[in-house]
């Protein structure tokens, strides 16, 4: 080979790998520093509901059990947990959840129905604000807010999402990213992106975590139905969506009664 062409080569090589490291290194870095502050948003997310979750009933609140439970007196619900639904669909919870949502139902299971209601949304949207930041616009940040109930669903049925990837990476293509494609959201940086969508993910299916975990204690502590109706006073909204991701309130109970795998445990530990 002639020198010249010999030199050119090398050239375009090293011009090659420096044109790698010019870009991989600050896509590399852009990708670790939006690691970091997912994972520190999320912890603060986690925590701030975790301790929404575990504060205690105000008086009115229980106030509003004591009746339930004198209604509750008054229907069987030996025979089969759906009867809850019953005691869920008196007057003075429809009249607690209509001061919660503006809106007036007929009864529990209407109210399950039309989760995410208007209420749930703006909730999650702000949840989901406050992961990933408040700069897209409404279009992505409608795409990712019905991912977001996606996911939630999805993660009621399985113990661990790292251990199901295959079908998380299918939610992601068919619920996210072609939804976003399609919508021509602009993608300014790449690296962004794909930490985003990988790491969210995970992190959506913890707001079930954190739920299942204090329902199970209140469960435990105050009994069958007391512990169920604690539940849906404390949180409605939750409560109604989580029922929305079950055929019946037997499944739904089943899975509130559920620990999670002692591999689980000691990792959240």
């Amino acid at each position: 080979m002639k020198k010249p062409i010999f030199l050119i080569l090398i050239g375009i090589g090293v011009l090659l790998l420096v044109g790698g490291i010019v870009f991989v290194v600050p896509w590399f870095r852009n990708m670790m520093a939006e690691m970091e502050q997912i994972h520190a948003q999320q912890a603060q997310h986690r925590h701030a509901l975790e301790t929404s979750a575990r504060e205690p009933l105000t008086e009115e609140q229980e106030l509003l059990l004591s009746i339930l439970l004198e209604t509750a007196s008054e229907i069987d619900t030996s025979q089969s947990p759906n009867n809850l639904e019953g005691i869920l669909s008196s007057e003075p919870y429809l009249t607690y959840i209509e001061m919660h949502e503006g809106n007036d139902y007929t009864d529990f299971l209407a109210y399950v129905d039309a989760m995410p209601t208007e209420n749930m949304r703006a909730v999650a949207r702000s949840r989901i604000e406050a992961m990933l930041g408040a700069d897209k616009s409404d279009e992505a940040l409608e795409v990712w807010l019905n991912y977001y109930f996606v996911v939630r669903e999805w993660g009621t049925t399985v113990q661990d999402p790292l251990d199901n990837m295959k079908e998380l990476n299918e939610l992601q293509q068919t619920h996210l990213i072609e939804p976003l494609m399609e919508k021509n959201s602009e993608i300014s940086d790449l690296s962004v992106q794909i930490v985003q969508i990988g790491m969210s993910s995970i992190f959506m299916t913890e707001d079930n975590d954190i739920f299942q975990e204090v329902w199970r204690e209140r469960l435990e502590t105050h009994g069958e139905q007391a512990g169920l109706l604690r539940c849906a006073i404390a949180a409605p909204g939750e409560f109604a969506l989580m029922r929305s991701f079950f055929a019946d309130m037997t499944a739904f109970q089943e899975w509130i009664v559920t620990r999670p795998e002692p591999e689980q445990q000691e990792s959240e530990q």
